[in-house]
C-alpha cells in the first residue's frame, strides 16, 4: 500500500512541542511521508496593539511569567530537519484578522505535489481553493471558544475541549473527525492550553493512520459540519461522540478575546478562585468514604441518600473503590484503604455481620511497595480472581484466591510497560474484553482516554488492542467506575466524570456496539453527590445480589 502523502502549512519552522511531536511521529511512521511544507509570513496577532485589549495582553503576560516555566509542551522546537527532507514552498498570503487567502499559482504548486492531506499548523481560516488542493482536504484543530482554552479557566468550566476537523466551507461541508476533552486547569490559561494540546496531539496521528488504512471509506461514519464563517453562531453545541449527534450553526467563534472591561472581570473571577482554592487546601479535610445499601429482591437500590456509611478508622485514612461479592450466605466488601502518612493504598476485605447489620472486622489482603486500589473481583469457573490497580508498577496484574477471601496469589501480568488504571473485564461472544484507562505518553492524564483489549482467555498475556484505541477521549466519561451492568438486554458501563476535580461524579454509558473493529457508547445517566449535603464527589459503583456500594468524598 502506498504511503499517505502529507503537506503541512506553517508560519515558522519552529513549532510548539505538541505540533513538533506530530511531525516527529509522522516522520518515523512506515505508513506516511511528509512531502511538503508550505511556509507563509509570520502571522500577526489582531489583539497585539489595540488599546481595547491592553489588560488582556497584561493578563496573558502575567500568566506566562507565573506558569510559563512549567509549560514544556508549548516550548518551541525546530522542525528544520523535517523541512529539509521535504519540499519547502514559501508563500505570501493575503492576511486579515481571521483569514489567510492564497493566490491561484500557489494553489497549483501545492496540487503539483499531490498531497493526500494538508495539516494546518500556522495558517488562519482558509476559505479559498487551498481547501481542495489535497485529496482529503485540510485538517486542523479547532476549539470550543476563542481564545483557545482561555474562557474555560476564567468561567470555571470543568472540561476543556479540542476538535479535530476536516475543514469545509459553505458550499462543501467539512467533517468532525474526533473530539477530545480533558480537565480544565484551575489557575492558568497557558497551562490549560498546553495540557489540552499535548494530551490531544496524538489524535491527529491516529486518525491519519486510519485514513491511510481505510481511504475514502474513513469518512463514512464521520459527522458532517457546515461552516458559516460570516454569521454569528445561533447556538453553541457541546459535541459528543454520540451516534445521534446533530450539528447546528457552529464554528469556534463562540467567544472572543476579552476587552479591557471584560479582562477586569476575568481578573476578579480568577483572584476569587485562587483564594477559594487556597482556603480549601488549608481549612478543608476531604476524605473518601464508602456507603452501602441493601437491595430489595435483588434489585439495585437507586436511593443513594438512604445508604449507610462505613466509618473511617481515623482521619489519617480514606476508603474507596468498593466491590461486592456474595459467597454462599455471606457477603464481602473489598476496597482500598489509604494511609495519608505513606500515601500508598492497600486492599482490605470486610464481612457483613448479620447480628450488627454492618460491615466490620476488616482484614488486609494485599499490600505492595507501590500504590494499590480498585480491587476488581470476579468469579469464573468456580474460582475468584482479582485485578487491582497497579499503575505505579506499570503493570496490569491478575491474582487468584488461594483461600477466599483472605489469601491471594499473583498468577499473571496481563499487560506491562504502561500506566494503566481501573482495568475492568467483561465476557461477550466468546471473548474477554478489558476496559482500561491508559496514560500513553509523558504528560498524559490517566483520566482522559479509554482503551479496550480483547482475548479468548484472560488468564494469559495474549491481549489484542482494539482497532479504534483509544475508543473514548473524554475526561467526563472515559475512566471505568465499576463492573459493567446488564439490564433488559442492554449493556451499561459505569464511568467516572473527572472534569473539574477527580471523581466529580459518575456517568452510566450504554454500550451500543462492541466488536473487534467498532465501539460506540452514549451517556444515559449522570450521578452526582447531591444526595447528601456534606458529600462533594462520587466515583465508583458496584453491586452484588444483596448489596449496592458506592464511594464518595465527605467534606469536613
Amino acid at each position: 500500500m502506498e504511503k499517505l502523502r502529507v503537506g503541512i502549512l506553517v508560519d515558522d519552522t519552529v513549532l510548539p512541542r505538541y505540533q513538533a511531536g506530530i511531525v516527529a511521529e509522522l516522520q518515523k511512521s512506515d505508513w506516511c511521508e511528509i512531502v511538503l511544507f508550505v511556509k507563509k509570513q509570520k502571522s500577526y496577532d489582531p489583539y497585539a496593539k489595540s488599546l481595547r485589549f491592553t489588560l488582556y495582553r497584561g493578563l496573558l503576560a502575567f500568566d506566562a511569567k507565573v506558569f510559563g516555566r512549567n509549560a514544556p509542551f508549548l516550548a518551541p522546537v525546530s522542525v528544520e530537519d523535517a523541512v529539509n527532507s521535504a519540499k519547502l514552498l514559501e508563500v505570501t498570503t493575503k492576511e486579515s484578522d481571521y483569514f489567510d487567502e492564497v493566490d491561484t499559482p500557489t494553489v497549483e504548486k501545492v496540487k503539483a505535489e499531490a498531497p493526500d492531506v494538508l495539516l494546518n499548523f500556522g495558517f488562519k481560516y482558509i476559505t479559498d481553493a487551498l481547501l481542495h488542493a489535497a485529496k482529503y482536504g485540510v485538517w486542523e484543530f479547532r476549539h470550543r471558544y476563542r481564545p483557545a482554552a482561555f474562557w474555560e479557566v476564567v468561567e470555571n468550566i470543568p472540561d476543556t475541549e479540542v476538535r479535530l476537523e476536516r475543514v469545509g466551507c459553505a458550499l462543501n461541508p467539512g467533517y468532525l473527525l474526533d473530539c477530545f476533552r480533558t480537565v480544565t486547569h484551575q489557575k492558568s490559561m497557558r497551562k490549560n492550553l498546553e495540557l489540552l494540546m499535548w494530551r490531544s496531539h496524538m489524535m491527529m496521528v491516529r486518525h491519519l493512520q486510519r485514513l491511510h488504512e481505510e481511504g475514502e471509506a474513513y469518512f463514512n461514519d464521520k459527522q458532517v459540519k457546515t461552516y458559516f464563517y460570516h454569521e454569528h453562531p445561533v447556538k453553541n453545541y457541546t459535541e459528543r461522540k454520540f451516534p445521534d449527534f446533530q450539528f447546528g450553526f457552529s464554528d469556534d467563534k463562540g467567544k472572543h478575546a476579552p476587552t479591557n472591561s471584560q479582562s477586569l472581570r476575568a481578573v476578579w473571577k480568577l483572584a476569587g478562585k485562587y483564594l477559594k482554592i487556597t482556603a480549601r487546601r488549608f481549612f478543608k479535610m476531604d476524605r473518601w468514604i464508602i456507603l452501602y445499601g441493601e437491595n430489595k429482591e435483588g434489585k439495585i437500590s437507586p436511593d443513594f441518600g438512604s445508604y449507610k456509611r462505613i466509618p473511617l478508622p481515623s482521619n489519617d485514612h480514606f476508603q474507596a473503590d468498593p466491590f461486592m461479592v456474595d459467597e454462599g450466605e455471606k457477603s464481602y466488601l473489598f476496597y482500598e484503604e489509604l494511609d495519608y502518612k505513606t500515601l500508598k493504598g492497600y486492599l482490605l476485605v470486610s464481612e457483613y455481620d448479620e447480628t450488627k447489620k454492618a460491615f466490620g472486622n476488616p482484614h488486609e489482603i494485599l499490600r505492595k511497595p507501590y500504590h494499590l486500589s480498585y480491587p476488581n473481583i470476579f468469579k469464573h469457573e468456580g474460582k475468584y480472581y482479582m485485578i487491582p490497580e497497579t499503575h505505579e508498577n506499570e503493570t496490569v496484574d491478575l491474582y487468584e484466591a488461594e483461600n477466599f477471601p483472605l489469601k491471594w496469589k499473583k498468577v499473571r501480568t496481563m499487560l506491562s510497560g504502561l500506566k494503566a488504571v481501573d482495568a475492568t473485564l467483561y465476557q461477550k461472544d466468546g471473548l474477554w474484553w478489558m476496559f482500561v484507562n491508559i496514560a500513553a505518553k509523558e504528560g498524559f492524564s490517566l483520566n482522559d482516554e479509554l482503551y479496550i483489549y480483547y482475548c479468548k482467555d484472560f488468564r494469559t498475556d495474549d491481549w489484542t488492542p482494539h482497532k479504534m484505541n483509544p475508543v473514548v477521549c473524554d475526561v467526563t466519561s472515559a475512566r471505568p467506575a465499576g463492573h459493567l451492568l446488564e439490564k433488559e438486554g442492554k449493556l451499561f458501563r459505569p464511568a467516572q466524570d473527572c472534569s473539574g476535580v477527580y471523581g466529580r461524579g459518575m456517568v452510566i454509558n450504554e454500550i451500543l456496539e462492541l466488536s473487534k473493529t467498532a465501539y460506540k457508547e452514549r451517556v444515559v445517566q449522570h450521578i452526582r453527590a447531591d444526595f447528601a449535603d456534606d458529600l462533594v464527589a462520587v466515583h465508583t459503583f458496584n453491586h452484588s445480589k444483596r448489596f449496592s456500594v458506592i464511594d464518595a468524598i465527605k467534606s469536613r
